[in-house]
């Protein structure tokens, strides 16, 4: 009786040590989900910085392109309009 009464307590300290250590590890899962949701927040917005850097280095690079052919940038904004209202005169023309 003695021996089984061993055993039983043996068992149960057994069970204490793996609650305690499932009750650790379950906390450090939701610190370790907490830290991977600020990081993925935190990716989101470099990605879009780094996008929104890379639209404006290509506007710098077509802005600088037009002064390379000698174009300012009034006389390419009014090049661009002409060129939509012809595109918009084409579309008029299918649509009839």
């Amino acid at each position: 009786m003695d021996h089984l009464s061993d055993k039983l307590e043996k068992l149960r300290h057994q069970v204490q040590k793996l609650n305690i250590a499932f009750n650790q590890l379950e906390s450090q899962n939701e610190a370790l989900k907490k830290e991977n949701k600020e990081l993925q927040e935190k990716l989101l917005l470099k990605r879009d910085k780094v996008k929104a850097l890379k639209d404006e280095r290509a506007l710098i690079l077509n802005a600088k392109s037009l002064t390379d052919v000698g174009m300012s940038s009034k006389d390419a904004r009014h090049k661009i309009n002409e060129l939509i209202r012809g595109i918009d005169k084409c579309i008029a023309q299918l649509n009839q």
